[in-house]
């Protein structure tokens, strides 16, 4: 008996050894495959996700208004994702790069700035979601 216990602390020790490591990681992954911004909390990565939903949902509906033969200043209402960037946490603002913050950039995007579009979508795949925009 002795023999099957002392092998089951070597497991046990080597299993948290293998826990602890995982969570070192160096690479910006959260030891779960998600390599996204593992440093925002997961309300953080929350309002992150809605504002990306919210971008999606904006270019679905203008890019479907466009196909249909509206006029572009009739072009679908860009509140929704506006109010989405302003919930954004502010470590997510860096992401907007030199032309300002995420709101900035969304309302350049909503307006009709294909590089602010761009740089929208550019964010929401940096934050592992960039399946949600066109």
């Amino acid at each position: 008996m002795e023999h099957g216990s002392g092998r089951r602390q070597r497991v046990a020790g080597v299993m948290a050894v293998a826990i602890l490591v995982s969570g070192c990681s160096s690479d910006g992954s959260d030891g779960f495959g998600d390599s996204g911004d593992s440093g925002a909390s997961e309300m953080d990565r929350a309002w992150q996700e809605n504002y990306c939903r919210e971008l999606g949902s904006w270019q679905r509906a203008r890019n479907s208004a466009t196909e249909e033969g509206a006029e572009s200043d009739a072009g679908p209402d860009g509140d929704a994702v506006v109010s989405a960037a302003r919930q954004l946490p502010s470590a997510a603002y860096e992401g907007a790069g030199d032309d300002g913050s995420m709101l900035d950039v969304t309302v350049m995007a909503v307006r009709g700035d294909t590089g602010a579009e761009g740089e929208a979508v550019a964010y929401c795949a940096a934050a592992g979601f960039e399946t949600l925009t066109r």
